[in-house]
């Protein structure tokens, strides 16, 4: 995918992750992060630095234009993308870098997809948690937000992934 494609890409989660997080409204209870997909299926051969730059722009942008406290999408995102490689090369086999394009539901497979995703977004999740509350004080109180969340926005992107990117479906 060239540079164009991915402005594009980038465009589409941040409206998605607008529309969605309008739409759904739990208050404090719910938070919806669709963006990761983007930052989580960047193709296995981008730079760490190229990714940084990703996560960055996409966090902020998300908290410019969800109104919350700047900085905190971005902080939990370039947490989440430091890890990324490290998460991706425990749950793939070994090989799945030479031919892998975008480490995604197809390529990966449905059970590890899912441990990648799940694993990623609970650093997400766990870094949001922190940054809202300026530290561990409060942990334990956001322990169900966080797991609710988790659970929600898994099923979320799932759907996205399955729906968008996943071809062979039949």
């Amino acid at each position: 995918m060239g540079r164009s494609g991915n402005i594009i890409l980038f465009i589409s989660f941040v409206i998605t992750q607008i529309i969605l997080s309008s739409l759904i409204d739990f208050g404090p209870l719910l938070f919806i992060s669709v963006y990761p997909l983007f930052l989580l299926t960047r193709p296995a051969n981008t730079s760490l630095n190229s990714l940084l730059l990703w996560a960055f722009a996409m966090g902020m942008v998300v908290d410019y234009f969800s109104n919350s406290i700047m900085g905190i999408n971005s902080a939990a995102a370039l947490v989440m993308t430091l890890f990324q490689f490290r998460i991706l090369r425990m749950v793939s086999r070994k090989g799945d870098f030479d031919s892998q394009v975008r480490p995604g539901l197809r390529e990966l497979g449905l059970i590890r997809f899912v441990s990648y995703l799940v694993a990623s977004l609970l650093i997400h999740h766990i870094a949001i948690s922190l940054a809202e509350s300026f530290g561990m004080t409060n942990f334990i109180y956001n322990l169900p937000r966080m797991l609710i969340s988790l659970f929600v926005n898994t099923l979320i992107i799932m759907l996205i992934e399955f729906g968008l990117f996943y071809k062979n479906w039949r």
